[in-house]
């Protein structure tokens, strides 16, 4: 066999799609993108199609270098948040919410987002209005029995204003597992519960 017809070297850093995505932190359908567009080469493999890291890293390379780590697409924050497109959208178009020039689009940060939506239920709650309650929406005693934290934590986080709350028909306060989780997992990473560390 001559030199020519020898087979393409394959590359010594070959991992799945996932941890390629998770390495440099994008989603493993972006990766999957750069594949069928004939951007990135995959190997095929019995676990599954398998790429270089090294030049998903190079694809993967920052647009707008001051954007934050954490900043993920607007479909990923709905997922995380529940709040709509639509809502995050509009919120940066007021200029509001904080937005970064991704290589698919605007990027944007889960905790602002988060963050505005508190700030609307707050809002909402101040100003008298009866704002629908979530079909997710639980007792304190539950969502303290799920989540393993105190019902006087979350009385507090609620005094506190960081965590939305509803008012039952019945009476009793109603408040979303999502949120209460959301709030503890801050904690528990030493970050600020309120955006930009404000008391």
């Amino acid at each position: 066999m001559s030199m020519n017809d020898s087979p393409q070297a394959v590359p010594a850093d070959l991992v799945r799609v996932r941890e390629a995505a998770q390495a440099v932190g994008l989603t493993a359908p972006a990766v999957h993108h750069w594949i069928k567009s004939g951007r990135l080469a995959a190997q095929p493999s019995p676990q599954g199609r398998r790429v270089s890291l090294a030049a998903v890293r190079a694809l993967a390379a920052p647009l707008d270098a001051h954007g934050p780590a954490d900043a993920v697409a607007i479909y990923e924050a709905v997922r995380h948040t529940d709040v709509t497109r639509r809502n995050i959208e509009t919120w940066m178009t007021q200029g509001r919410l904080p937005s970064w020039r991704g290589r698919y689009g605007p990027l944007v940060r889960v905790a602002d987002v988060q963050a505005l939506a508190q700030q609307r239920a707050m809002a909402a709650a101040a100003a008298g209005e009866s704002a629908p309650m979530p079909p997710d929406a639980l007792s304190v005693r539950d969502a303290a029995r799920l989540s393993g934290l105190s019902r006087e934590r979350l009385y507090l986080w609620t005094k506190q204003g960081l965590l939305p709350v509803w008012r039952a028909p019945g009476g009793g306060q109603r408040v979303r597992l999502v949120d209460v989780t959301v709030l503890a997992e801050r904690q528990g990473r030493g970050l600020p519960l309120n955006p930009g560390g404000a008391p």
